[in-house]
C-alpha cells in the first residue's frame, strides 16, 4: 500500500503474519521514509506562525497599549506633559499605526511647547486616520502658534468639512482669521460658533463684531 502525501511519507510492510494460537500481531518491517520537502514544509508552517503573531498580537499587548493611553491621558490631564509622553511612546513602541497615541502625543508635547514636534504628531495621525478632526484641529492651533497662520487656516477648513457641527473648529478659525486682520469673516466663524455652543466665542463676538 503506498499513500503519496505532500511530505513524501511512504509506508511499506513487506511482511505481516497473523497467528491465532499465540494471539499476537507480528509486524516484520515497516519503514518510514522522510524526504527534504518535509524542510519546507516545516519552513511554511513558521513563516504562517510568525505571520499569525504580527496580526494577532497577544492579549497582553493590548492590555499594556489601553493601560499606557489611559496613563498618559491622566497625566496630561494633572500637567505631568512629559510623562505623558513616556507613556505614549510605549504605545507607538507596541503599536506604531496607533492614531490615536500620536493624536494624543502630540497635545501633550504642544503642551510644554514643541509645536514643531506636535505638527509632526498630528500630521501623522492624519496619515494612519485621515478623518480624524481632532488632529487637524489640533494641527491647525500649533500652526498658528508657530506663525504659519494660512496653514492653520486650511487646517481649521478640513476640521470643519469633517465635522460641521464642531463648534470648536469655529471658534479657532475665527482666532485664525483674527490673527490676519479678516474681521468680516472672524465674526461669522463667531456667531457660528456661539450656535453649536461655544460659550469663548461670545466674548470675541461683544469685543469685535459689535
Amino acid at each position: 500500500m503506498r499513500i503519496d502525501l505532500d511530505a513524501k511519507v511512504f509506508f511499506d510492510c513487506n511482511y505481516c503474519r497473523f497467528d491465532w494460537r499465540q494471539s499476537l500481531i507480528q509486524i516484520c518491517y515497516v519503514r518510514l521514509a522522510i524526504v527534504p520537502y518535509t524542510a519546507k514544509l516545516l519552513r511554511f508552517i513558521i513563516i504562517l506562525l510568525f505571520s499569525l503573531y504580527l496580526l494577532y498580537p497577544p492579549p497582553v499587548f493590548a492590555v499594556s497599549i489601553e493601560t499606557s493611553l489611559a496613563l498618559g491621558l491622566e497625566k496630561s490631564q494633572s500637567g505631568d506633559y512629559r510623562g505623558a509622553v513616556i507613556e505614549f511612546n510605549k504605545v507607538i513602541a507596541i503599536d506604531p499605526d496607533n492614531a490615536s497615541a500620536y493624536q494624543y502625543r502630540g497635545v501633550a508635547t504642544a503642551k510644554y511647547g514643541d509645536f514643531e514636534g506636535s505638527i509632526v504628531d498630528y500630521s501623522k495621525s492624519i496619515e494612519l486616520n485621515s478623518n480624524r478632526t481632532e488632529s487637524y484641529g489640533s494641527r491647525g492651533i500649533a500652526k498658528a502658534r508657530s506663525g504659519d497662520v494660512a496653514a492653520a487656516i486650511l487646517d481649521f477648513d478640513v476640521a470643519i468639512q469633517l465635522n460641521p457641527e464642531d463648534g470648536s473648529a469655529y471658534f479657532n478659525r475665527a482666532m485664525a482669521m483674527d490673527m490676519v486682520n479678516d474681521i468680516q469673516h472672524a465674526c461669522l466663524d463667531w456667531k457660528q460658533a456661539i450656535k453649536l455652543g461655544s460659550k469663548e466665542s461670545k466674548l470675541f463676538l461683544r469685543k469685535y463684531c459689535g
